[in-house]
C-alpha cells in the first residue's frame, strides 16, 4: 500500500460530519404533527407519508457511511493485494516483511477509527428512528379520531330512524332528518375509505420499522465486525514485527471476507426500504377533501 493511500484512509475516516442537530429534527417532527393534526384525511396522508420518505432516506444516507464503505473497500483491497504478495513463489524479504507490517498496522488504525464513528452514528440514527415512530403515532390518533367520529355518526343515524319510526314528526322535521341522514351516510362513507388507507398506511409503516430494525442490528454487527477486525490486524502486525511466519500472521485476515458481506447485505436492505418509501407515497389515491 502507498504511502498517499495510508494518508488517504486516515483523511476518510477522520473528516468532518454535517449533521443536523437531534432537538432541531423533534422540533421538525412535531410542526408536522401538529400541522397533520388540522388537515383533512387525504392531506394529512400525504404530508405523513412525504414526512416519512423523508425519515426513512435521512437514515440510509447517514453522512459518514460512504467515507466509512470507501474506506472499508480500501482496506479490503489493500488486504488481499498483500495476501497476493505473500502467497506467491518467490521469498519475501525482511524488508518486505517491515513494509507489510507497517501497511497492516495502518489498516488497523483505519478499522479503529471507522469502528469508534458507531456511538455518532447511531445517535443520528436513533433521533430519526424516533421521528418515523411519532408517524406512527400520528397514523394511530387520525384512525382513532376518524373511528371515534363513524361510531358518533352510526349512534346519530340510529337515534335518526328511531324519531323517523315513532312517525310523531310533522313532515319538515321528517325531511330535515332525513337530509341529515343522507349527510352522515356520506360522511361515513368517506370516513370508512379514510380508515381504510389510514390502515394499509400503518401496515406500510410496521414493515418499515421493522426492517429499519433489523438494519439496526445489522448495523451494529457491522460496526462490531469493524472493531475485531482492527483487533485482529492490530495482532498481525505484531507479529510480523516480532519476525514470526508470515504465513501464520495473515492467517486470520480472512474475516475480511465476511466484511465484506456484511457491508452488501447493509446496502442491499437500503433500496427495499426505499421501495416501501414508493409504495406509501404513490400506493394511496384518496379523493381530495378526504
Amino acid at each position: 500500500m502507498s504511502r498517499a493511500i495510508m494518508v488517504l484512509i486516515v483523511a476518510i475516516v477522520a473528516a468532518p460530519l454535517l449533521v443536523q442537530p437531534a432537538a432541531k429534527a423533534e422540533d421538525d417532527i412535531g410542526i408536522v404533527r401538529e400541522q397533520a393534526s388540522n388537515l383533512p384525511h387525504d392531506e394529512a396522508l400525504r404530508l405523513l407519508g412525504e414526512t416519512l420518505g423523508r425519515s426513512i432516506e435521512a437514515t440510509q444516507a447517514d453522512p459518514s457511511i460512504p467515507d466509512i464503505l470507501e474506506a472499508l473497500e480500501t482496506n479490503i483491497a489493500a488486504t488481499r493485494r498483500i495476501r497476493e504478495l505473500v502467497s506467491g513463489e518467490d521469498t519475501v524479504s525482511e524488508d518486505q516483511i517491515a513494509e507489510i507490517a507497517g501497511e497492516i498496522s495502518t489498516i488497523a488504525k483505519s478499522f479503529e477509527a471507522i469502528a469508534a464513528l458507531a456511538p455518532e452514528v447511531f445517535e443520528r440514527r436513533y433521533a430519526e428512528l424516533s421521528d418515523i415512530d411519532a408517524v406512527g403515532q400520528e397514523i394511530g390518533f387520525r384512525i382513532a379520531d376518524a373511528n371515534s367520529r363513524l361510531a358518533a355518526l352510526r349512534s346519530d343515524n340510529d337515534e335518526i330512524d328511531g324519531y323517523l319510526r315513532a312517525e310523531t314528526l310533522s313532515p319538515a322535521e321528517i325531511e330535515k332528518l332525513r337530509l341529515t341522514r343522507q349527510a352522515n351516510d356520506a360522511e361515513i362513507h368517506s370516513l370508512e375509505a379514510a380508515v381504510a388507507a389510514w390502515g394499509y398506511f400503518s401496515e406500510r409503516h410496521a414493515d418499515v420499522m421493522t426492517r429499519l430494525g433489523d438494519q439496526s442490528e445489522n448495523l451494529d454487527v457491522f460496526f462490531h465486525a469493524l472493531k475485531e477486525n482492527a483487533r485482529v490486524y492490530r495482532a498481525a502486525s505484531q507479529t510480523l514485527n516480532l519476525a514470526s511466519s508470515l504465513k501464520t500472521a495473515l492467517s486470520d485476515l480472512g474475516s475480511v471476507e465476511n466484511l465484506d458481506t456484511l457491508r452488501s447485505e447493509l446496502v442491499r436492505s437500503w433500496s427495499d426500504l426505499m421501495k416501501i418509501v414508493d409504495e406509501v407515497n404513490d400506493g394511496l389515491r384518496l379523493q381530495p377533501g378526504m
